[in-house]
């Protein structure tokens, strides 16, 4: 159905409402409209000649069509009526010079690449950390060990990104705050200010307490240096969480007041320390940080200590030293060195204003043998160097801030005034385009680079640091965007901190956004929120290209407060936008120019639920339970507005109408009520507690009643209840509705091309128990049907729109899902329902597809055929407020609590937030958008919370699962022959544990609703994750064999190789008597010694473990032991007779000595007598791995007493010797002779 209303009651304007309804063909909509693009400066002259030529100096519709022909500009009718439309702002349809020129300049301006970084929220936004600093006095200097330097070379500078993936905020790239005290005690805070540890710094030689006066990080070799009144410099080793006096230097001339440190993180440049001391000299250590420099460790070289004098002299050749003397005539202030440009500043104060007289500078920069000066009055007490942008900002006791261009020292190109003290720290974002600044006061002000304008006064660190601390410190953090405080306390500011892309795309608005409309007119996007702001976006580029502030506000108590948007529609023509607030204020905006055009407000303090905008009238709902009516006719819009009658008995939460038929208004109570929009008669009333009972259009007494104490209620409790209501809706909250609980209205929503009859629903109802109710909006209509739009407990649905021809209902819930219903054949006439073909909505919507379970989604509707859901996934943390849809490109864009707006495909693939920092992706509004088979990304927020079935259709992949087909018999038989033969090894390992596993007095810890943070062991300062190794699994040792000797070893028997002594031990004699007992006697009596032991063993002569007595075998290099049985001297008995043990060759009368070889001595036994072992007592032969002596000839073998004689055997060097000591055997070897 084609409607063709005129815009005015002049007939020559014939603008028609349709040709802004996107009703044209996509062909006829491919030429832009935009004039920027096409007219030239000769052009334009041409234009202004036509004007001042025309009658009155204005033209209509036809006559601006003809001039742009006459120079060459020409459109299609479509696009023309675009182009006019947008030119005519005064709603006349007539165009002067004026009003062509404003078109022009607005489209320059929104261009303006300084309207894309205006900043939603003030820069220091975010609530102060604050905690205690743990030093006995108040913090006298702070510093920061960095992993990064703030200065980077040119050629590797690279253009700064305003968002971070979260790098920044790691340990490892964060860096390590260091604080000083004045009594020498410092302390280590990680970067999140947590304490890590403390040291002290103090003097070796000097016996009375330090003073430190500055302390400085030389981040790039792990050092701080401490600088006290004692005219040193101590440097203190930091690595591996130690802290270690390296170096000191004595004995300097003066007292050290600052210091600063620069360096590059490619070590390729000399690294610089500056000193600025008390006489106004400058002096410059410079070295380079390979290996440490000259704070390398070297073995016994732990302290090294030297005076300034030998500094000079070049005793540490790896410190180059340099002097600039008497540069300021006071006190140096600060100091800073430029790598980059080769540059050193130094500033000094000079407060003596008699004898300076204003002649003093400030600012002194010192490049090579060049110095320019910067003479500003009363001297700089703190300055800032941007490399970047090659500026100089300077701060001083005269309350003004300056910016200088850094080579031009005559005049600062901006001063910046507004401070009530003299400025004690400045700094500069040179990425965001703003200048910091505080002054004593402790007040903090922030400025825009190139505007020089104040964009936010913070005056929190008056309330938080008490006012008799005035010397406070200040450092601001470059890579964090943190500025740190310190005095008694410690606080953390955030200043314009980067957006973290790994948790959020951006934020939209700095509020919830209420109202997200689309304007077919201009084809951009405009949104509404509690904060107060209307921006306007475009959507096929990403940019913001109008930012409205505090649009609704309101004076409290001498102060301005913002008031929230609550609701907002445009004209018919979508010229202007009508925005209502909480207070009950209406406002029309040219939002293209931000001029408000026109006021207007409904009962004071009640909050306005709906607008809505037809031709020449304006109706507004809300908390007043009524609908009031102002008109547009030109010359009677600043009438009284009209009331309509009063039937509801509770507030208007929503409305909407049908152009040309009816409205219809819902309450929190559940009623809903059909108007005449003509009349602004009602014609039908319901209540969706009972939706098919027939209500009178008139108050009975006791609603009347109900009205009049809820007129109480609502002015003693001024809450909103939509937003109380959406807020309070928890998932485990399972309401049950009874008789005294209302169920509320939520959304209404026409259906503008389903016709007005009893068979047809054409008007939808949410409520707040999750169901959408259809109605016909017919007289004689009524409730036809209702379906649940929801797969969670407590959900609802809170806004719902649909595409022109009314096919899809897109619907937003409270917990953030987006869900898209097909209505075509639903709630209509069979005659009129067509044919629905599945495998094109597949193709379409990835959510029909089939899986291998059903999802939560699913399960909910699948006993419900229609209206069929044909997608549904999480778009949103909290509840979505708003929800609109773009016909040609099928975008849908929903607005939520959350601070975001988000565009998303019909089938819901993620497109991206209005306001990310993130690269837009490239968008047309001729085009259909998700047209391309790509994987699309995730919003971060929703990627940790997401269901597989929003990660599906979002994502637009679908993982592929395989069924497993049934197996047949044979392959059965097969698998259970192999199960058999397992079956025992199953049962071995396989056997699950008996519960409980842990135990009966060991439960797991619970896990805690709060989020605990994981704590790493930062005290070094890298930490090594070996995640390029390969680990193998553990395997079963295999156990090697036994080796021959240790089996040999561990067969025999300890005890055969001593007995027990049974005696007395003469201590006059050189020899021990021993008494064996009688039992061994006997046994042992007939042992012989036919096969004595040879052992080839090179080590110590194996001696007796009780009395030292060398065993057989134990001689050592060429020692031989001679048995003999014909001599007692020489030989061996193996009865009680004499020993003795010879070395070298036999003596005479001894048998001639045979050779036995190692492995198989040669020995002779008599086969009467047993073979005996070796033991305690019995003879003992000495045999030599060379040579071994037996003699197998005659053996006496004499039953009488035996006798030990070690005396009788000689010793010679490298020979074994037998030797007593106090009875005692010894037995030596050559290497104890020698």
């Amino acid at each position: 159905m084609s409607l063709v209303y005129f815009a005015s009651g002049d007939s020559k304007a014939d603008i028609e409402y349709q040709t802004i309804s996107s009703t044209a063909t996509q062909v006829s909509q491919e030429q832009s409209e935009r004039l920027h693009d096409r007219i030239s400066k000769a052009q334009l002259q041409k234009l202004y000649e036509l004007f001042k030529s025309a009658p009155g100096q204005v033209v209509g519709c036809g006559d601006l069509r003809r001039m742009l022909e006459d120079v060459d500009i020409t459109f299609n009718d479509f696009a023309y009526t675009r182009l006019f439309l947008k030119i005519n702002q005064n709603h006349d349809f007539m165009v002067d010079w004026n009003e062509f020129v404003s078109y022009l300049i607005f489209g320059f301006q929104e261009e303006d690449p300084s309207s894309q970084k205006e900043a939603l929220i003030m820069p220091i936004s975010m609530a102060p950390v604050v905690r205690k600093t743990e030093h006995r006095s108040a913090v006298c200097c702070i510093t920061l060990l960095k992993v990064k330097s703030d200065q980077t070379p040119m050629e590797e500078i690279t253009e700064s990104a305003n968002y971070s993936f979260g790098g920044e905020d790691s340990p490892e790239n964060s860096g390590m705050w260091v604080t000083a005290s004045h009594e020498g005690q410092l302390r280590f805070w990680s970067a999140h200010m947590e304490p890590l540890r403390s040291a002290v710094s103090e003097s070796i030689h000097l016996k009375v307490p330090t003073w430190i006066l500055a302390l400085q990080a030389l981040s790039d070799v792990s050092i701080v240096c401490t600088a006290s009144t004692e005219r040193e410099l101590r440097f203190h080793e930091t690595i591996a969480s130690t802290f270690t006096l390296r170096m000191v230097i004595r004995s300097l001339p003066y007292a050290v007041y600052c210091m600063s440190y620069a360096f590059y993180n490619n070590g390729k440049t000399h690294s610089k320390l500056v000193l600025g001391d008390y006489a106004g000299n400058v002096r410059i250590l410079s070295y380079s940080p390979y290996l440490r420099g000259p704070f390398q460790a070297k073995p016994g070289a732990a302290l090294v200590e030297l005076v300034w004098a030998d500094v000079l002299r070049g005793r540490i050749p790896l410190l180059i030293p340099r002097e600039y003397i008497n540069l300021h005539n006071e006190l140096i202030s600060c100091v800073y060195f430029s790598l980059h440009m080769n540059t050193l500043f130094a500033s000094a104060e000079y407060r003596n204003t008699k004898k300076y007289r204003g002649r003093c500078p400030g600012l002194i920069m010192v490049s090579n043998e060049d110095r320019n000066n910067f003479r500003i009055p009363l001297g700089v007490s703190v300055f800032y160097v941007s490399e970047i942008k090659n500026i100089l900002v300077t701060g001083g006791p005269d309350t003004f801030v300056r910016i200088w261009d850094v080579y031009i020292s005559s005049e600062p190109s901006a001063i910046l005034t507004g401070h009530n003290g003299g400025i004690v720290a400045v700094f500069v974002q040179p990425e965001e385009n703003k200048v910091y600044s505080v002054d004593y006061h402790k007040i903090i002000k922030v400025w825009d680079l190139q505007e020089h304008t104040l964009l936010q006064t913070y005056g929190d660190l008056v309330r938080i640091i008490h006012h008799s601390e005035t010397d406070i410190k200040y450092y601001y953090h470059s890579h964090l965007r943190e500025l740190m405080v310190a005095g008694r306390k410690l606080i953390q500011i955030k200043c314009c901190p980067r957006v973290r892309v790994d948790l959020t795309d951006g934020n939209t608005h700095a509020a919830p956004v209420s109202v997200v409309l689309y304007n077919r007119l201009f084809r951009n996007i405009v949104t509404c929120g509690l904060d107060s702001y209307i921006i306007v976006w475009d959507p096929w580029t990403g940019r913001r290209k109008i930012i409205m502030k505090n649009c609704h506000t309101k004076m409290i108590y001498g102060e301005t407060i913002d008031i929230e948007i609550t609701a907002a529609c445009f004209d018919p023509l979508e010229q202007f936008l009508l925005t209502g607030a909480r207070d009950g204020s209406l406002k029309i905006w040219n939002y293209n120019n931000a001029v408000v055009v026109r006021n207007m407000s409904i009962q004071p303090d009640q909050e306005v639920t709906a607008v809505i905008w037809v031709v020449d009238r304006i109706l507004a709902m809300g908390w007043d339970r009524q609908v009031t009516e102002f008109n547009d006719v030109e010359g009677r819009e600043y009438g009284d507005p009209k009331k309509w009658a009063k039937f509801h008995t509770d507030d208007i939460t929503c409305a909407d109408v049908k152009l040309g038929e009816g409205v219809v208004t819902a309450t929190y109570s559940g009623e809903i009520i059909f108007w005449k929009l003509e009349t602004g008669q009602p014609y039908r009333r319901y209540n969706v507690m009972d939706p098919s009972r027939f209500i009178e259009l008139k108050l009975n007494a006791e609603e009347e009643k109900l009205t009049r104490r809820s007129k109480r209620m609502s002015s003693l409790i001024g809450v909103n209840r939509r937003s109380t209501s959406v807020q309070a809706i928890k998932p485990d909250e399972i309401k049950d509705y009874g008789a005294n609980i209302p169920v509320s209205v939520q959304a209404v929503l026409f259906l503008q091309r389903r016709p007005m009859t009893k068979e047809h629903g054409s008007v939808f109802i949410s409520l707040d128990t999750g169901i959408i109710q259809v109605y016909s909006h017919h007289q004689h209509g009524g409730y036809i049907k209702q379906f649940t739009a929801v797969h969670k407990t407590g959900d609802c649905v809170l806004t719902m729109a649909t595409d022109r021809k009314n096919r899809f209902l897109y619907t937003g819930t409270a917990f953030g899902y987006i869900k898209v219903w097909h209505i075509v054949n639903y709630c209509i006439p069979k005659a009129e329902q067509t044919y629905v073909c599945m495998p094109r909505l597949r193709l379409e919507f990835i959510f029909l597809r089939k899986e291998l379970f059903l999802t939560r989604a699913k399960r909910m509707v699948r006993f419900q055929p229609e209206p069929m859901l044909v997608s549904s996934y999480k778009g949103h943390l909290k509840a979505i407020n708003s929800i609109g849809f773009i016909n040609l490109p099928k975008i849908i864009f929903s607005g939520s609590h959350d601070y975001s707006c988000r565009l998303w495909t019909q089938g819901g693939r993620y497109l991206g937030t209005l306001g990310t920092v993130l690269p837009w992706s490239k968008l047309t509004p001729f085009e259909r958008a998700g047209e391309d088979n790509r994987a699309y990304r995730l919003p971060p927020d929703i990627k940790k919370v997401a269901s597989s079935t929003t990660l599906k259709v979002i994502s637009g992949i679908q993982h592929s699962f395989t069924l497993k087909r049934p197996k047949a018999a044979e392959e059965r038989e097969e698998e259970r022959e192999v199960e058999d033969t397992t079956t025992d090894v199953k049962n071995m390992f396989e056997r699950p544990l008996r519960e409980p596993i842990l135990g009966k007095h060991f439960q797991l810890p619970g896990r805690s609703a709060i989020e605990q943070r994981i704590e790493l062991d930062t005290t070094q300062l890298y930490i090594p994750v070996y995640t390029h190794l390969r680990v193998y699994p553990s395997e079963m040792l295999e156990a090697l064999p036994t080796s021959p000797i240790i089996s040999q070893v561990k067969a025999e028997n300890y005890l055969d190789h001593y007995m027990p002594v049974v005696g007395k031990v003469d201590l006059n004699t050189s020899a021990i008597n021993i008494k064996e007992p009688q039992k061994l006697a006997r046994t042992k009596a007939g042992a012989n010694l036919d096969q004595p032991r040879a052992s080839a063993g090179w080590a110590k002569p194996k001696t007796n473990s009780i009395l030292g007595i060398p065993r057989a075998g134990s001689s050592l290099g060429k020692a031989r032991a001679s048995v003999s049985q014909g001599s007692p001297k020489a030989g061996v008995s193996s009865g009680y007779g004499k020993v003795s043990v010879s070395q070298g060759y036999p003596r005479a009368g001894s048998p001639r000595p045979c050779t036995t070889s190692l492995s198989k001595p040669k020995t002779s036994s008599s086969p009467s007598k047993p073979k005996g072992s070796f033991r305690l007592g019995s003879p003992i032969a000495a045999t030599s791995p060379a040579n071994a002596d037996s003699s197998p000839g005659k053996r006496k073998s004499s039953p009488g007493k035996r006798s030990f004689s070690p005396g009788k055997a000689k010793a010679s060097p490298g020979k074994a010797r037998i030797s007593s000591v106090l009875g005692k055997p010894k037995a030596k070897t050559d290497r104890e002779t020698h």
